[in-house]
């Protein structure tokens, strides 16, 4: 997608606060969240509480708390839930062979705990066909994600991740909350917000919007690693750990954007304003 300059330089809180003020003070609407990602021997932000108060809390998870409760939340490897999450967020190396320890909310729903490489490798996504039912997450009647483990393989070849691993922490937040400009934004919208925000964004630039998700790693991989590495727009459907462990909305469907391009969007949603008729849409 071609950038416009657009609204560059305004603040995430001015911004968030514009991106609101756009659907009206009456429209149900989830605030938007800054991603911040600290490469290692960086300091976390000040401001935030103790990664430990968010012990075994999946990424997806995390950023809903951030958008749902105004609450900023520190996410590394000793206290992330989704040992996939790690792997996409660059806090683990995705060829890792032990597990990672203490409360996990994902994978404490296994029988034994699965190591990063045993995501990366297939076997948790194909815990049937690979024989490795001991990472099934429902049971005996678990089909695993992926009916064989090529197809398992397939899938995680085009998850984005941030490898190899040079993340010490992922800090989600709302703008109120820290004054710092994020790497990226992700929005938790419906579908006809998500039309609005889409139209506003090209308004100034005329680029059509691609969308590359695949159910699994939708706010980690999609929302979060594919925009900051190729600094574009994305979106998602969320996927199983985001809806049934993150609780996201299903009437909710993820976008996620470099800061740059929100501040554009933001500008092109308000420009826009008589040329898309936001109320006229049916609810």
């Amino acid at each position: 997608m071609n950038d416009s300059n657009e609204g560059i330089g305004i603040s995430f809180k001015e911004a968030s606060t514009r991106f609101m003020g756009v659907f009206g003070e009456q429209e149900p609407l989830m605030q938007p969240i800054g991603v911040k990602l600290i490469p290692k021997g960086k300091d976390i932000p000040q401001g935030t509480k103790p990664p430990g108060e968010y012990q075994g809390i999946p990424w997806c998870e995390a950023v809903k708390i951030a958008a749902t409760k105004d609450e900023v939340v520190v996410i590394n490897r000793h206290n992330v839930g989704c040992t996939a999450a790690a792997i996409a967020l660059g806090l683990v190396d995705a060829y890792e062979k032990e597990p990672l320890e203490g409360k996990r909310k994902y994978t404490d729903l296994m029988n034994k705990t699965a190591a990063p490489a045993d995501f990366t490798n297939g076997l948790v996504y194909a815990c049937e066909e690979s024989g490795n039912m001991q990472f099934a997450l429902f049971g005996k009647e678990d089909t695993g994600r992926y009916e064989t483990l090529g197809v398992a393989l397939k899938a995680v070849s085009g998850m984005t991740a941030i490898q190899p691993a040079i993340m010490d922490a992922a800090v989600a937040y709302p703008a109120n909350k820290l004054d710092m400009a994020p790497d990226v934004v992700i929005l938790g919208v419906k579908p006809q917000q998500a039309l609005l925000a889409i139209q506003g964004y090209n308004f100034l630039n005329g680029s059509r919007f691609e969308m590359s998700t695949i159910g699994i790693r939708g706010v980690c991989a999609d929302l979060t690693a594919l925009p900051f590495l190729e600094q574009r727009l994305n979106g998602s459907f969320f996927c199983l750990g985001a809806r049934a462990i993150g609780r996201w909305g299903g009437d909710l469907l993820g976008l996620g954007m470099p800061f740059s391009i929100f501040q554009t969007m933001v500008t092109g949603m308000e420009k826009s304003t008589h040329g898309f008729p936001y109320k006229a849409y049916p609810q």
